[in-house]
């Protein structure tokens, strides 16, 4: 049991997700007003099964992570999502993924 313990945090850190620089510049937003002029790429999710463990705040975060490193694999530039507003409190991790131009 013991070294399950010691074991316990580098099995959740190994859930974490990690930003990219791919993913680092890719913009979460509530406002459809920033993605209307952009082409729909398609639909992703940010949860993930450790969720259930975090607090809000933790999820949150964890969710807009999991959402920007989602659409930097399919080259979007913008995520729509719930989860964008500061007030956000779930469980809606469902976001659209959008190609903007500069």
């Amino acid at each position: 049991m013991p070294r399950f313990l010691i074991l316990l945090p580098a099995l959740l850190l190994g859930a974490c997700a990690y930003h990219t620089s791919r993913s680092s510049i890719v913009v979460v937003t509530d406002a459809k007003s920033v993605v209307e002029n952009c082409t729909k790429l398609g639909e992703i999710d940010g949860q993930d099964s450790v969720q259930s463990i975090m607090t809000i705040d933790k999820t949150r975060d964890s969710v807009i992570t999991r959402l920007k490193i989602r659409a930097a694999e399919m080259d979007g530039t913008h995520v729509f999502a719930t989860a964008a507003d500061i007030k956000w409190k779930g469980p809606d991790t469902k976001g659209t993924v959008y190609k903007c131009n500069p």
